[in-house]
Order: C-alpha cells, then sequence, then structure tokens
C-alpha cells in the first residue's frame, strides 16, 4: 500500500457526493434487495502486477511512471501483460488497466460501473472550479451547465457557429499560403493556435488574435502549464507533491491570472450586451435552467472559460496533428481525402450543408481518433464485487481505466492490420459492423465529452479548406511520431510543408473572397413573399380545426425543438396541435380521439430518461399479443446519430414496432433523421407530408383571411358597463388580504380569503381558479395603439369565436377581462403581421423577426403582439385582426390553503377559502414597461369586500390526504407552495379537535429564503407543533450573515434526515410535494431514489423503478 491517502475512490468527496458515492464510500451489507454476483473465487485469476522499482514500494508504482509520459509506461505494461494489470497508486485498491474490447464491453455495463470524478479531476478543481470538467455529477452546478450547454452544441447551435470556425482556418490558410512552400510549419503550435482561437470565438465572443502575435496569447501559457502541472500532481504521492511547492506557487499565480481575463471577457459582455450574438457566453450568462429556473451565476461563468478552452483545445489541436500524420505517412489516403474535397467543395467557399457529405474526411477523422487517442485513459469506477472477463476480480470502489491504444487496435476487433491506418474501416457500412465499445474516442455515459459535435465540425472545416488549396507533406519524410503530455498527449517536432495547388488563387475557398453560390434550404423564402393580398378578392376557404397530440423522449432537446417546431407550423394546414407532453405521459392512455405523434431518440439503444416507463408498458404489451383500441393512430419521428452503429433509431424503430403490432393504424410511415448528417431537411420533408395527410390536401394551402369585422362606437361606455364576475358563471367576496412576505428576498407573497358563492364546497387539495384582469397598462397599450377610448363600445359580427361580443361591450372590458394580452407572439401571428406591413421596412424587420434565430429571441424575451407591433409603429393593422389574433383569458388555479372542516372558514351556510401566492410583477423581458401576472397582480389590489370570477376546481390528481387520520404524512414544500400543506394540517387539527383518533405524525421539510422575512405562516405552524400535530423542518436558502440556521434546500434536509423518512415510509407514511415543478418536483424524487439506493443497496434504474411503483400510492405531488 503506498504511502498516501486512503480512500475508496481517490478524490475527496463533499456531502452532496457522498450521498450519491455511498455504495463506494461504505459498505452497509446485503440486504434483501441487493442483487449479488455469484462470484466462483475458486476460478479467479490474479491481476499481474508489475516488480516496484524505486523505494522499495513504499510509494507505490507512482515513482516507476515516466514523469514526461506517464501513459507510455500504462501502453508498456499492457504490451507486457495484456489484457489487464494493476498498479499500486495510493488508493483503497489498486487502479486496474485493461487493454482489450471484451474488456471495456464490460467496463461498459451501467449495472456495475459507472462513471465519477477522481484524482486528475480533483487536481484540475482549483483551475477549473466548479466547471463542468471537474465539478461533481451530484454538484447542483455541474447539473445546470450541463443542462443549458448540451442544447448550445446540439446541432442547430453548430451550424450557427459555422461562420466563426470558417473564418479562423480562413486565417490560418491564408498566413499557411503567404509562408510558401518551403517554410516548415510547426503544426501542434499552429494547430493550438486555431483551436484556442476558435473557443475563445465560438464560445466567448473573445479574439485571442493567435494568428496576429509572434507568441501565443498569455492565456493560453497560463492554461497550459496549469494543466500540465496539475496533471503531474495527480500522478504523484500527496507526500511528494509537498516538495514541489515552487512549482504550485507558479501555478496559484497563472490562476489568478486567467481569472483576471475571464473576469474581464465576463464585465465586457455585461456592461456591452450582445443580444444578437451566436456564441456560449450569452447562453451562459443568461440562459435560465428549465429545472432550477436559476442562471449559472458570473463566478460558475468564470470557471467555465477555462474550462472550455482547456477541455477542447489541445485535445481538437492534436488529433488534428495526428489526422496531417497519417495523412501524409500515407500518400494514397491524402489523395483520395483530396479527391473527395474536390468533387464536394471544388472552387467554391465551403459551406455548412458541405460538411455532412465528407464522409472519407469523415472516416479519416475517426480512424486516427483509432489510432492514436489525445488523451491517455478511459476510466470508471466498480459499484459492486464483480469479475471482468469471468476470471478477474474487481472490488466495489476499485477503479478500472481502459487504455485507449490498445483496446482501440485490439486485433480481434480490427484485424491483423489493427495498426494500419486504414479510414475505409470507418465508412458507413464497415463502422456499422463493429461491436459495440470497439470505437469510444469520447467517452462514454453522462460526462462523455459535451463538445463533440463542436470539434468534429472544426476538424472537417480545417481539413476541407486546408486540401482545398493546399498539397500537404512532411517536412522530415522520415519524421516518427513522437509524444509528450500528462493529462493528454501531442506530437513532437512535427512539422509540415503547404504548396498552395496548380489554379487555386489566394482567395480561393476563403469567404467574402470569391463567387458563393447561394444554398437555401426548403420552405425559407422571405416572409414578403408569402404576404396576402389584401386589396384582391380573395374566397374564404375555412379548414376545419384538427386537434393532434404531440409526444417527445429525449435527454438533449433536440426532440421537444421539433415537437414546438411542429406546434408552430402545424396551423398553416388547419391544425392544431392541443398537447405537448413528454413520452412518458403517454403511458397507458394512448389518446384515440387524435392523432398522435410521436418523436423520439436513442441513446446507446436505451430509451431517454422520460420515455422508460412507456417503453417498459408497450413492450409488455405487445409481447402478451394484445391490442389498443381501435381507431388508435399514431406516426413516429427518430433522432439519432449514425456513430452508434447497432443502436442507431432502436428506440424509434421498436416504438414504431410496438405500436403497430398493438393493432394501431400508422398514419404515414416513421420519419428519420441523422444528426450527424443533417437534421432539418428530413425533418421538414416529413412534417409536411403528415400536416398534409391529417389536413387531406396534396399541397400547403394558404393560411386563413385572418380579421373579423367589427363595429366600434363611440363614447357609449355609460349604456353597457359590466361588473367585475359578470362574464362568469362562478364568483366569490374577499374577505382578507394579508401581505405574507415583502419583495425583499423574492416576489411578494399575499393570503387571501375568498367567500365562495352558495352551494360551492370543496376539499384539501382542490384549486380556487381565478378569473383575473389584464393590468392597466396592458389595456392603456393596446388602446394607445389602435387610437381607441377606454368608453368606446365594440361589436363582433359573424365570428365563431364565443369571446368575442356578438352584443355591444366596452373595449375597455372586453381587452381587461376576456383576452391574453401577453402571450407570447407565434411565427403565425407573425406572418399576418408582415402580410399587412406595407413600408418595405416595416416588412423586412418583421421577415427578420420570422427567421428561427430570430423569433428564438422573441420568446425568450416573451414578446406579445403589442411589443411587436410598437417596434413598427408605422403598421396599419386593423384592429378587428389583431383581436382575431388574440387568445380567450385563462383562469389561474391555485391550490386552496385551508380546510373547510375549520370553523372560522365557515360564514352562514357558505365556505371560505384561502390562497397562497407570489405576486408577479418585474420589468418586461421584452423591454416594453412591466410584466404584472394577470391574477396575482390583480388579487393583490383586491380588498375586502370585492367581488371576483372564481370557482371550485376539483383535483383530478391523487394529491389527498389519506382516508385514514392514523397514517402518517412526510410533507415537502417550497414557497407558496405550502398552501396544500397548510389545508393539509388544518383538516387534521379539526379533525382532532371533533374527536377523531389520534392524528398519524406529519413531519413538515418547508424551504423558505429567509427565517424572518418570508417564513409563511410561522405563527399558526409553531401553534400546530406545540399541539403535537406537525413537525416543521424549515429549510432556509438565504438565512442571512449571523443567523444559526445552515442554509439548505429541501432536499438537504431529506437527506440529513434519511434514517427518520425512510423509517415512516416503511411504516405506511404518504408523501406529498408541492413546489415549482422545475425545481422541488424534481429534486426531491432524485432525493428519495437516493435514499432508497443508500438504504437497499439497489441500483439507480431500480430506484427509478421502486419510485415509479409508488406514485398514487405513497407518492403524491402537485408541481406547477
Amino acid at each position: 500500500m503506498a504511502l498516501t491517502e486512503r480512500a475508496v475512490c481517490p478524490v475527496d468527496l463533499d456531502s452532496s457526493s457522498q450521498s450519491t458515492l455511498s455504495l463506494l464510500s461504505e459498505d452497509k451489507g446485503a440486504t434483501k434487495n441487493d442483487v449479488q454476483e455469484v462470484i466462483n473465487k475458486s476460478a479467479l485469476l490474479k491481476i499481474p502486477a508489475p516488480p516496484h522499482q524505486h523505494y522499495f514500494g513504499l510509494l507505490g508504482h507512482s515513482p516507476d511512471l515516466d514523469p514526461l509520459l506517464p501513459v507510455k509506461s500504462y501502453w508498456a505494461l499492457m504490451d507486457t501483460y495484456s489484457p489487464i494489470y494493476q498498479l499500486d497508486l495510493g488508493m483503497e485498491y489498486p487502479r486496474v488497466f485493461v487493454g482489450s474490447r471484451e474488456l471495456v464491453n464490460e467496463m461498459a455495463d451501467d449495472s456495475r460501473f459507472s462513471k465519477f470524478t477522481h484524482r486528475l479531476h480533483r487536481e484540475m478543481r482549483p483551475v477549473f472550479g466548479d466547471g463542468l470538467f471537474s465539478a461533481e455529477s451530484t454538484d447542483k452546478a455541474w447539473w445546470k451547465a450541463h443542462r443549458l450547454l448540451i442544447p448550445a452544441f446540439g446541432p442547430i447551435g453548430l451550424s450557427k457557429m459555422f461562420d466563426d470556425m470558417q473564418d479562423l482556418t480562413a486565417q490560418l490558410v491564408l498566413k499557411w499560403d503567404r509562408f510558401g512552400p518551403d517554410v516548415e510549419i510547426e503544426c501542434i503550435e499552429d494547430m493550438s493556435r486555431l483551436t484556442f482561437d476558435t473557443i475563445g470565438l465560438c464560445a466567448f465572443g473573445y479574439r485571442f488574435n493567435e494568428f496576429y502575435s509572434e507568441a501565443p496569447h498569455p492565456f493560453m501559457q497560463q492554461l497550459k502549464e496549469s494543466i500540465v502541472e496539475s496533471g503531474k500532481r495527480a500522478n504523484r504521492p500527496d507526500l511528494i507533491n509537498l516538495l514541489y511547492y515552487r512549482d504550485e506557487q507558479h501555478r496559484q499565480e497563472n490562476i489568478v491570472k486567467m481569472r483576471d481575463l475571464c473576469g474581464r471577457i465576463i464585465r465586457d459582455r455585461l456592461e456591452n450586451p450582445k443580444p444578437d450574438a451566436k456564441d456560449l457566453l450569452n447562453v451562459m450568462l443568461h440562459g435560465i435552467d428549465r429545472e432550477t429556473g436559476e442562471t449559472l451565476g458570473v463566478d460558475n461563468v468564470m470557471y467555465q472559460i477555462p474550462t472550455l478552452l482547456g477541455g477542447g483545445y489541445e485535445t481538437t489541436s492534436a488529433t488534428l496533428c495526428f489526422i496531417y500524420y497519417f495523412l501524409c505517412s500515407n500518400p494514397r489516403t491524402l489523395a483520395k481525402a483530396q479527391q473527395e474535397v474536390d468533387e464536394i467543395v471544388g472552387h467554391k467557399v465551403l459551406t455548412y450543408d458541405m460538411l455532412r457529405s465528407l464522409r472519407y474526411l469523415d472516416a479519416c477523422m475517426k480512424e486516427a481518433l483509432r489510432m492514436q487517442h489525445p488523451v491517455s485513459l478511459l476510466t470508471r469506477f466498480c459499484m459492486k464485487e464483480t469479475t471482468l472477463g469471468g476470471k478477474y476480480l474487481i472490488k466495489k470502489g476499485q477503479m478500472v481505466s481502459g487504455i485507449w491504444r490498445h483496446f482501440h487496435r485490439d486485433p480481434k476487433i480490427w484485424g491483423e492490420d489493427a495498426d494500419t491506418f486504414r479510414p475505409e474501416r470507418m465508412l458507413d457500412v464497415n463502422f456499422q459492423k463493429l461491436p459495440t465499445n470497439s470505437w469510444k474516442p469520447f467517452g462514454d455515459g453522462l460526462r462523455a465529452c459535451i463538445g463533440r459535435g463542436f470539434a468534429e465540425q472544426e476538424i472537417l472545416i480545417n481539413l476541407a479548406m486546408t486540401l482545398q488549396k493546399f498539397n500537404v507533406e512532411k517536412a522530415d519524410p522520415d519524421y516518427q511520431m513522437e509524444l509528450k503530455g500528462q493529462m493528454g498527449v501531442k506530437p513532437i517536432g512535427f512539422r509540415i510543408k503547404v504548396r498552395r495547388r496548380p489554379g487555386r488563387s489566394l482567395i480561393l475557398g476563403i469567404p467574402g473572397g470569391s463567387t458563393v453560390e447561394q444554398y437555401e434550404r426548403p420552405n425559407q423564402k422571405p416572409l414578403s413573399s408569402q404576404a396576402q393580398n389584401h386589396n384582391a378578392d380573395s374566397e374564404a376557404d375555412p379548414v376545419a380545426t384538427q386537434p393532434i397530440s404531440v409526444f417527445y423522449g429525449g435527454n438533449m432537446g433536440t426532440s421537444e425543438s421539433l415537437a414546438r417546431a411542429l406546434e408552430r407550423s402545424a396551423p398553416d394546414f388547419g391544425l392544431r396541435v392541443v398537447e405537448i407532453q413528454e413520452l412518458d405521459t403517454l403511458t397507458e392512455r394512448l389518446p384515440i380521439e387524435n392523432p398522435c405523434v410521436i418523436i423520439t431518440s436513442s441513446y446507446e439503444g436505451r430509451p431517454p430518461d422520460n420515455a422508460k416507463k412507456f417503453m417498459s408498458w408497450a413492450e409488455q404489451l405487445a409481447s402478451k399479443g394484445e391490442t389498443l383500441p381501435e381507431g388508435t393512430r399514431y406516426c413516429v419521428f427518430g433522432v439519432g446519430n449514425s456513430d452508434w452503429t447497432h443502436t442507431f433509431h432502436r428506440v424509434p424503430t421498436l416504438v414504431d414496432q410496438y405500436l403497430t403490432s398493438l393493432g394501431c393504424e400508422q398514419i404515414i410511415e416513421a420519419g428519420f433523421a441523422n444528426v450527424k448528417r443533417d437534421l432539418v431537411g428530413p425533418w421538414e420533408t416529413w412534417s409536411e407530408k403528415l400536416c398534409m395527410g391529417l389536413a387531406g390536401i396534396t399541397k400547403q394551402e394558404r393560411p386563413d383571411q385572418i380579421g373579423v369585422d367589427v363595429h366600434i362606437d363611440s363614447h357609449q361606455w355609460s349604456t353597457v358597463a359590466q361588473t367585475p364576475g359578470e362574464d362568469h358563471a362562478g364568483h366569490g367576496d374577499v374577505t382578507a388580504n394579508v401581505l405574507l412576505a415583502d419583495s425583499s428576498v423574492g416576489a411578494a407573497k399575499r393570503h387571501v380569503e375568498v367567500r365562495l358563492s352558495l352551494g360551492s364546497d370543496y376539499e384539501p387539495g382542490d384549486y380556487l381558479a381565478i378569473h383575473g384582469q389584464n393590468p392597466d397598462e396592458a389595456v392603456t397599450r393596446i388602446l394607445r395603439r389602435f387610437r381607441l377610448n377606454a368608453e368606446d363600445v365594440m361589436t363582433v359580427q359573424s365570428s365563431k369565436k364565443e369571446f368575442l361580443p356578438a352584443q355591444p361591450l366596452a373595449i375597455e372590458h372586453f381587452l381587461r377581462n376576456r383576452v391574453e394580452l401577453a402571450a407570447p407572439i407565434t411565427k403565425r401571428q407573425l406572418a399576418t403581421l408582415s402580410s399587412w406591413a406595407k413600408d418595405a421596412g416595416d416588412r423586412k424587420k418583421l421577415d427578420k423577426m420570422y427567421q428561427d434565430e430570430e423569433y428564438q429571441q422573441l420568446l425568450d424575451r416573451r414578446y406579445s403582439i403589442i411589443d411587436v407591433l410598437e417596434e413598427v409603429p408605422q403598421l396599419d393593422l386593423p384592429f378587428g385582426v389583431y383581436i382575431d389574433l388574440l387568445l380567450p383569458l385563462a383562469p389561474r388555479l391555485y391550490s386552496i390553503a385551508s380546510s373547510p372542516m375549520e370553523p372560522k372558514n365557515k360564514l352562514g351556510n357558505t365556505l371560505v377559502a384561502g390562497i397562497t401566492f407570489d405576486v408577479f410583477e418585474a420589468p418586461s423581458k421584452s423591454g416594453h414597461g412591466t410584466y404584472r401576472g394577470v391574477a396575482s397582480t390583480y388579487l393583490a389590489n383586491r380588498e375586502p369586500g370585492d367581488r371576483i370570477a372564481c370557482a371550485v376546481w376539483p383535483s383530478k390528481v391523487s394529491f389527498r390526504l389519506p382516508p385514514r387520520v392514523e397514517t402518517p404524512m412526510i410533507l415537502l414544500a417550497a414557497g407558496t407552495g405550502i398552501a396544500p400543506m397548510r389545508a393539509f394540517i388544518q383538516q387534521r387539527a379539526a379533525m382532532k379537535r371533533e374527536g377523531s383518533p389520534k392524528p398519524g405524525h406529519i413531519l413538515l421539510f418547508f424551504g423558505c429564503r429567509h427565517p424572518d422575512k418570508d417564513y409563511l405562516y410561522r405563527s399558526e405552524l409553531e401553534a400546530w407543533e406545540r399541539e403535537g400535530l406537525v413537525e416543521v423542518i424549515p429549510c432556509f436558502s438565504q438565512p442571512g450573515a449571523g443567523k444559526s440556521k445552515k442554509k439548505r434546500h429541501v432536499p438537504d434536509a431529506l437527506w440529513e434526515n434519511r434514517d427518520r423518512v425512510w423509517d415512516m415510509y416503511n411504516c405506511g407514511a404518504c408523501v406529498y410535494t408541492c413546489g415549482s415543478a422545475s425545481r422541488l418536483g424534481r429534486s426531491c424524487p432524485t432525493m428519495w431514489r437516493q435514499i432508497w439506493m443508500h438504504m437497499t443497496g439497489g441500483s439507480e434504474d431500480e430506484a427509478h423503478e421502486w419510485l415509479d411503483q409508488g406514485k398514487g400510492r405513497q407518492f403524491f405531488s402537485d408541481v406547477y
């Protein structure tokens, strides 16, 4: 055992990581739920280990490794001990190394091995902080960054980065051209400049200008030195690291300098916003995580800058060098690659659409990654005692590393010429024949390389533009690759020469330098060419609106984005998307009344996280030979990546097969898109075919004429004035309006009590539907825009929309009570506005808004129709067209926060219902005035005695008190999610007073920000505690300075009390969760699964199954 730290996982774990890694950090012993692998230890072989070479083995094998190129030692040892050996590197167990595809394939078994941060990540943390590389997978910051950046690195995001990538490769090509054919180019130096500058520009909008300076940018040198020293520290025992204090001091100095530049980059963007920038910095600074509702925060962005640079520029630059080395060493292969470039690109400027056709270049890239990977090892941790190859024992918590150089050259897979560079083996047919996990240069699992698509696109652009322009050769024809590196490897002394090819000019292939053929995607004509001619006679051609339901499965946002695209385009065909849901919601409820559209992806052959339940259900039904009700109609569109050859489109194909076998009617054949080649084209073709088939047309018709005939009489208000609630059947009278918390630590929170109309009843768990009113500012903006007066009266003739008044109604009342004024504008609405634009400038501006990039920004900033109209003040849009575009004002639902059994909630023969809500009031994201909630602002301004339009809305979920009063309850709430919990406790208190059996114990975890500012209903809760009805565990996320309460959230407290809640659960307690769906609704189930795994030793998949089975039985949620 080496004299270094003793830990199961070679990294210090914080409390959040400990919860996830408990299976590794403590052996709790077998339980009835443990699935133990039966191991015949008599048949086991000892994993070989080399003899120690230094210090009698007191420091393990660490001193025996090559200090300049540790992976060289790993390679030599694998050559000797193949396919497996182990080294003593100062961990609880020796570190195991494997070099065959067979053993690496076993490492990929998620039920036995997983990927966690380890010693290298720990040593990198001073450099990268809680950036994506070094943060724990359990860290909230890691998840937020992962969720925000994954879509940004998808096909749409990469297409936006193409121009900047091409710009920088053009700089490199021009530099090489000016050098001439006799200059020797240090390949790794120029490739490092290229990749460093590319990440800087595409990710942060910052030009390091590497090709305009003699020496590399100081940031590059600082980052390189920091990474190298961190890698050295990871390969040295802690005791030895103490001797390198000057190296550590220099590393810390570099870190300070790097953070200074990162801070300047961020401050510049915040002080000088660039809303149109296509880089990642806007996403990281302003993007809102869909699950937490939070941004990354400036500090985290500060760490992501060196993380993305450090994680990408050296590996990509090394890979480019390896590709050029192998091409130059194989002239015939180089000629074939150049021939493909000539056929696809020719003398034109490279375009984004050409990349997918460069298949041989793509194969060259894959083959180079197989032959020489820029990183040393693929590492995972063993999650339970198991064997590799059926004969080598691996302990729980033991680290196992696959050596890329060896398993990527396994002769059993790659043949006798495994050491030969042959790109043909990576072409489509041959690549698809490879066994699973034969080629995996980008890692696997949750922490696989997030920038894979970015790197591949950057490499292909460089190869295409270089081979288009130059003949490339080694400066030294006899050069054989030599390597150096700690964390990664790169070539030493590899130089090339380039000579401009005959017939190629200086500016050939340079954007802006020569004629470029224009490439347009289908269906992308300017809106102005599609405008309706309002002066021409047109025949009304109404098409009945047919509802369709859309369900998506995916982890990266691509499938959902296609679902949203269908929602936007369907109305042009007379179709209406009535719901967009995750695929799991389709389980056991495939709609019969509506055609069902399913969009899903595969992840290494497995369903996405939000499609697992549906797949299991469909598979079980199909295996039993059952059928679904007649009339069930469906269609499937699959999203996949052809690099996963054995599982390409496996899940959508299975969905299609299952539903067909269950007797469902296929609307059209399944469609498929390969994000590696083209996502948008196949989707547009398939979705248009779908919509035309459902609409029963052979071509896309012109959209319906929008607008109604509205008659306006001036100054008639007094004859038709109405009172609030007159439009609606239900009403109530406000009896109390109390401010619970001001806006000092978030949105203000209020408690309002409403005396319901006679005959209205409710139960704890029900909702109160409030019909709010549009704020004064919103109504005034509309009146001003259309030059109307509040006293004017309107009448709409011949409209089928019930919310448009067929009888005289005050315009001010209509705008305030009947329609949604702040709903985000749709593409169809934009198209209508454009069709009315007479001014070319206005039409151009609206056309630009219609384009996807601009339109997404409109959605991000919550632009409504009036927001857009105020930006084109000359647009003469009739009021009848405007109101026909609007949606009816929908009621807002609030959980009732009171019990009908409480005496003070009874007034005569009527009941009083209390509600708790946030008051939404903030500057509008669009920059147009202030956004105020339709219902919350309205309620906040009601006074006792005011009548409001409202009605009890019975809960359609099983969010009810347990039938037996003795049943214990665990309540999880945050913010205004306390409302139904208050109702539950108040009901139990009333039942106790009426002599019911002793109520079961209630344990309430309540998330607030500050103990003195938003601890809602504190006095009531403390009084109930004194009565013994409830035990409250408050969780304060912003407890303030000097407070004794520590900062924590509800899931944190749940974990701290895991033994208690586990015991209560086993005693039959019901668990209720109420709060934000993206926060508490996500984090609490995750924590329950962790508790279950901790208590039972079960796997994550089993934990999901356990929790899924408990929903509706012991687990209930009401999230919003």
